[in-house]
């Protein structure tokens, strides 16, 4: 610094070098400064005193941040003496990109996690993308504050960074602050934003508010002071809405808005003015809810919000794969021109409200492997952090796919998910309490299918919900159909799931047969979910090993260890899972036996005359493997391989009447026989 003092002008210098750090940041000058102070020029000829006044010249100051370039403030100059002071000045350009604001973010001690994530084309995009501002300022002050601060755009644009990175598109932004004085020590200031955008909308928010001064050039603005605001909003795509859902949801639409709000002397607020909307949809693609042409109309009211009417109405976008339901939904004409509706209100300042929810004849559900038509009504009743939610909904049509429930990806218990820069997890949130009282009634017309099972399901369910527990009171019933399940086609004669408390573990009465044999064997399932008791029945009773066999097999057991055949048939189906293994090579059956090779079960033995001095195998040692293929409907071919020995038999058999064929047999044991089979049922 050089300069010096004189009785005319005081003491006069310049500044010839400033650096300042702190924290990465840095100031510094560009050239030299000048600097004034001492006695203010003489107004009159008059001996007066003369007050002491203070001058900074134009200056061009750097700030840096970790040695890069942040801004410029080009100082066209400030003075000032006892009592009031003005200022001028700009910074052009004022450059904000996505990487500076990260920067300025982790200096000021809020962010500094690094973001993780795929690089791709678009998010480097947002890293290059930057947008050129100017800000100008001229300020004065005389017992009042006065004069004009604008920041408004140049060029450029801003891609926000995210999952999906958003480009604003901006065709204008700026930002003016007008000061007026308005009385003794008081001046208004007018704020005005515009921003307006290609394919977004446009925005505009005025605001004004007094501003007092105190005796002692002290500024401050009261809270009792009557504040104005008046935002005005036209946006043409929501899109830029999903930045605040993390990927939950997604949103768009058009929404007008006309809001003017007004302060009050205790420091609340109170907003009037008409919301509406046209074309809003809301997706949830994982759930297959979509939510199309919606509208809505609202209107502020003091401090709460109004739902008139929010309408979505039922647009069709998938046919259900299930024929049923497909049948119903695209050729009854009540099931066209549904809708759902929602009205309500909601408090900003006690954080209260309700909303009721109508559907009718709404397709709340549409997926490949799920369809939900549903009508009712629901009623949402909160005072955070306390939420309600009741009422009653009917299934018009439904249908689900129980396959895809072996498709639906999850994380081990033991994986912990953060979030990029997160060395722990976040803590939680402060839960809501969630109470529920909801009845469903499942309707006529819904169905279950896959892995195996296709059957309709009728019933109908009280559920609740306290304290994260949900427990649910009602029965739901099977409506005819079958379940395929060991390579067989079992009839549901009999399907009751009764819920008496805990969701998880309802009260099981399942009864399936195999109705195409003369036995109609089959298994019946009751108790518990979680202590489940699985019997084998008949019709009519017989004894458990031939229940098995008619069910796995279609006949009664042989006369020499049949059980083994069934374990065999068995352990086949879990191999090759549900459906027998042997199958996929074109046989019908494929089963271990015991008992004489080449048999037709005759009382009379295979052969009639000596062929050894052995006398007789054990009943392990006659164990043999038959396969067999049905050939048209009365012909069928099979081949029996003994495991202990060493004998084959091929065997032909022609059903010439019920209950009567005629055999061949050739290989170990040769022969025709005519058999004549009957089942006496008392």
């Amino acid at each position: 610094m050089t300069g010096g003092w004189s009785d005319a002008a005081g003491w006069q210098a310049r500044l010839n070098e400033v650096q300042l750090r702190h924290a990465g940041l840095q100031l510094r000058n560009q050239g030299a400064i000048p600097l004034v102070l001492g006695p203010a020029p003489a107004t009159s000829p008059a001996a007066a005193p003369r007050p002491w006044r203070w001058q900074v010249g134009k200056a061009v100051l750097d700030v840096l941040l970790d040695g890069q370039s942040l801004l410029q403030i080009q100082h066209q100059g400030s003075e000032g003496q006892a009592g009031q002071w003005q200022s001028k000045g700009r910074i052009d350009p004022l450059v904000v990109t996505p990487q500076r604001i990260t920067d300025l973010q982790a200096w000021l001690g809020r962010g500094g996690a690094q973001a993780g994530g795929v690089h791709t084309a678009l998010s480097e995009q947002a890293r290059r993308s930057q947008l050129r501002l100017r800000l100008d300022w001229a300020l004065a002050f005389a017992k009042t504050l006065s004069g004009d601060v604008r920041l408004e755009r140049l060029d450029g644009d801003l891609t926000v960074p995210g999952d999906v990175p958003i480009q604003l598109h901006l065709q204008q932004a700026s930002l003016a602050l007008a000061i007026r004085p308005a009385a003794a020590l008081t001046s208004r200031a007018a704020l005005d934003l515009q921003v307006v955008t290609k394919d977004m909308g446009r925005l505009r928010v005025r605001a004004e508010t007094p501003i007092h001064a105190s005796e002692q050039g002290g500024l401050s603005v009261h809270p009792q002071d009557v504040k104005q605001v008046h935002v005005e909003a036209q946006s043409e795509d929501l899109s830029w809405v999903n930045l605040f859902l993390g990927g939950a949801a997604e949103i768009g639409g058009t929404v007008h808005a006309d809001i003017q709000g007004r302060s009050r002397a205790d420091g609340t607020w109170s907003f009037t003015g008409p919301l509406r909307g046209e074309d809003l949809r809301i997706l949830m693609v994982d759930q297959g809810v979509r939510l199309l042409d919606g509208t809505l109309q609202a209107r502020f009211d003091g401090m709460r919000v109004v739902l008139e009417r929010l309408h979505f109405p039922a647009v069709r976008r998938v046919t259900p794969k299930e024929w049923r339901t497909a049948t119903w939904v695209t050729e009854n004409p009540d099931a066209q021109n549904g809708g759902l509706d929602l009205s309500g209100q909601w408090d900003v300042l006690t954080q209260q409200g309700d909303v009721t929810i109508g559907f009718r004849r709404y397709p709340i559900l549409q997926r490949a492997d799920r369809y939900a038509m549903i009508s009712g009504d629901l009623r949402v009743q909160a005072s955070l952090p306390r939420i309600g939610l009741s009422g009653k909904i009917v299934a018009d049509a439904g249908w689900f796919d129980l396959e895809m429930l072996s498709n639906i990806p999850a994380l081990d218990g033991d994986v912990v998910v953060l979030k990029p820069g997160e060395k722990t997890p976040a803590p939680a949130a402060t839960p809501l309490d969630v109470r529920a009282d909801l009845s469903v009634d499942l309707g006529p017309r819904f169905y279950l299918t896959g892995f195996g099972l296709d059957s309709g399901l009728t019933g109908a369910l009280d559920l609740s919900l306290r304290a994260g527990k949900l427990t649910a009171l009602g029965a739901l019933h099977t409506r005819g159909g079958a379940i395929d399940a060991y390579g067989q086609h079992l009839q549901l004669r009999r399907g009751t799931v009764t819920f008496q408390g805990d969701i998880a573990n309802p009260v099981l009465d399942i009864q399936a047969l195999r109705t195409d044999v003369a036995v109609q064997a089959g298994v019946q399932v009751v108790g518990t979910a979680r202590h489940p008791r699985i019997d084998l029945v008949s019709r009519p009773e017989v004894s458990e090993t031939e229940k098995l066999t008619w069910l796995l097999l279609g006949h009664g057991p042989d006369e020499a260890g049949g059980d083994m055949s069934l374990l065999f048939s068995v352990g086949s189906s879990f191999l090759s899972g549900g459906e027998p293994f042997y199958k996929r090579f074109g046989l019908d059956e494929l089963s271990m036996r015991s008992g004489e090779l080449g048999s037709t079960g005759s009382i009379l033995p295979v052969e009639s005359v000596v062929s050894g001095l052995d006398t007789g195998a054990s009943p392990i040692e006659q164990r043999f493997v038959m396969a067999s293929k049905t050939l048209s409907e009365r012909l069928k071919v099979s081949l029996e391989q003994a495991l202990a020995q060493t004998g084959t038999v091929a065997r032909l058999s022609y059903r010439l009447m019920r209950g009567l064929q005629a055999e061949m047999t050739v290989g170990t044991v040769s022969g025709l026989a005519l058999v004549y089979r009957w089942l006496s049922v008392d």
